[in-house]
């Protein structure tokens, strides 16, 4: 192989390389499409469980109708970063917290949403 030739490969496996790393953190992130941002909703429930991590926190908690039936739910919120500017921490929350929770819920009617 000809130099010129060893370096036009060097560079097309360099820029592939890049589009392959830089790629999967952007298609992992997504907007908030899938829940119905013209809406809050507000429940009150227990927190389940609540996971801080990398894109978004997820809070899990139980919301009882009046008759009885539980339902589950499951929150995400903006990143750890964000979350922590405004006062929040991984203990923030623990199972059997009673919590009021404003959010958007997903608009197929799923029980997840976005807060």
């Amino acid at each position: 192989m000809k130099g010129t030739t060893k370096l036009k490969l060097f560079v097309v496996m360099a820029m592939a390389a890049s589009i392959f790393l830089v790629s999967g953190p952007v298609a992992a992130h997504h907007g908030t499409n899938l829940y119905d941002m013209t809406k809050t909703t507000t429940l009150k429930g227990a927190i389940t469980k609540f996971e801080w991590g990398n894109p978004h926190n997820q809070i899990y908690f139980d919301v009882t109708d009046d008759k009885g039936t539980v339902s589950h739910w499951n929150a995400e919120t903006e990143p750890p970063a964000v979350m922590s500017e405004r006062g929040w921490t991984r203990k923030a929350l623990n199972p059997g917290d009673q919590v009021t929770v404003y959010l958007n819920a997903a608009k197929n009617g799923a029980r997840v949403a976005y807060r």
